[in-house]
């Protein structure tokens, strides 16, 4: 029988090989706690690559976002203030880098059903991306999905053409059903298909699904064996008091769940400023991610979801990362 191969597995969409011991700190030795990882820019990526074939350890490597008591991001936090659990087993941080400067990717996941019209939320929607977009640096890409009914497609493919893409988003309008849970499903795919290095996805939508044909437990269930975070920017449908007492909520709870379990992070907006300030959060949580890498205790693939667990020494601190990952061959 063949040896499956030695894997890495990480958190910003990419399954590598990678030899033990191939990595470095910059000036080319280990650091004092394990490695201090280089940025993970395409150049990066390619060099991990080129050692697949000599591979012989598995490696986890997880981006992590840290932010305080009033949601800002938490910058100069070192290798020793993290504590990082797999199936509720501690495991020893080995690669550690802070990341701040490097080229983001973003795929904005625009809900184009008909409910979106309600209120203009579409034209409010629009404004917002169009706000991030003039919010990203020389470097940085941005692509544009849409879906209604059972449609999920690209409007715009990534690109650096702020004229073109703006072109292309002003002219969506909404129509037919929403099936968000298959959206949720399909986009993490269709984005890492795209595009290597650092990427997130951005969700717009007012919540409302009424015509999926997944549940949004095997939505994201999907979404999670591709490693891309969604951040979801809601809308509330219709006030809490319209709803009965034990749909109150459900809208948000279900972005909550999708943002929780694959790494991102939900806000709720009722009015284009805190859509604005919305957009300056997930900017700045893009901005700077830490990421840890570790030796799982398991030497062949299982195929089964592993629970991932971070925290940090303060408790006043909240570590946003993916729940777990699959360990597929």
């Amino acid at each position: 029988m063949t040896r499956m191969r030695p894997a890495v597995w990480i958190g910003v969409g990419i399954a590598l090989v990678l030899a033990a011991g191939a990595l470095r700190a910059a000036d080319g030795t280990p650091t004092s706690h394990g490695v201090r990882m280089p940025a993970l820019d395409d150049a990066t990526i390619d060099k991990l690559i080129e050692h697949a074939e000599s591979t012989s350890v598995n490696i986890v490597l997880l981006p992590a976002s840290v932010t305080d008591k009033k949601g800002r991001s938490v910058r100069g936090l070192q290798q020793a203030n993290f504590r990082l659990f797999e199936d509720s087993q501690p495991q020893t941080i080995r690669f550690f880098s802070a990341e701040g400067r490097d080229p983001v990717s973003i795929a904005f996941l625009l809900d184009l059903s008909g409910s979106m019209r309600q209120f203009d939320k579409i034209g409010h929607a629009k404004e917002a991306i169009r706000f991030f977009v003039d919010q990203l640096r020389p470097g940085d890409l941005f692509a544009l999905i849409g879906f209604a009914d059972r449609q999920v497609a690209w409007i715009t493919e990534f690109t650096d053409d702020r004229d073109w893409f703006i072109k292309r988003l002003l002219v969506q309008e909404g129509y037919g059903q929403t099936a968000l849970n298959d959206a949720v499903a399909a986009a993490p795919g269709l984005v890492n298909d795209k595009i290597k290095g650092r990427k997130a996805i951005v969700l717009i939508t007012d919540g409302i699904d009424n015509y999926s044909q997944l549940d949004v437990e095997r939505a994201v269930e999907v979404a999670r064996r591709v490693s891309v975070p969604i951040y979801t920017i809601g809308f509330p449908s219709v006030s809490d008091e319209m709803l009965p007492k034990d749909k109150r909520g459900t809208d948000l709870e279900i972005l909550r769940f999708v943002s929780n379990e694959t790494g991102g992070r939900i806000f709720s907006v009722r009015d284009p400023e805190e859509l604005k300030e919305a957009v300056l959060l997930v900017d700045a949580e893009l901005r700077q991610q830490y990421l840890l890498g570790y030796y799982p205790s398991w030497t062949e693939p299982d195929g089964r979801f592993h629970t991932l667990r971070v925290v940090t020494e303060d408790n006043d601190f909240r570590v946003r990362t993916r729940t777990g990952y699959y360990a597929e061959p």
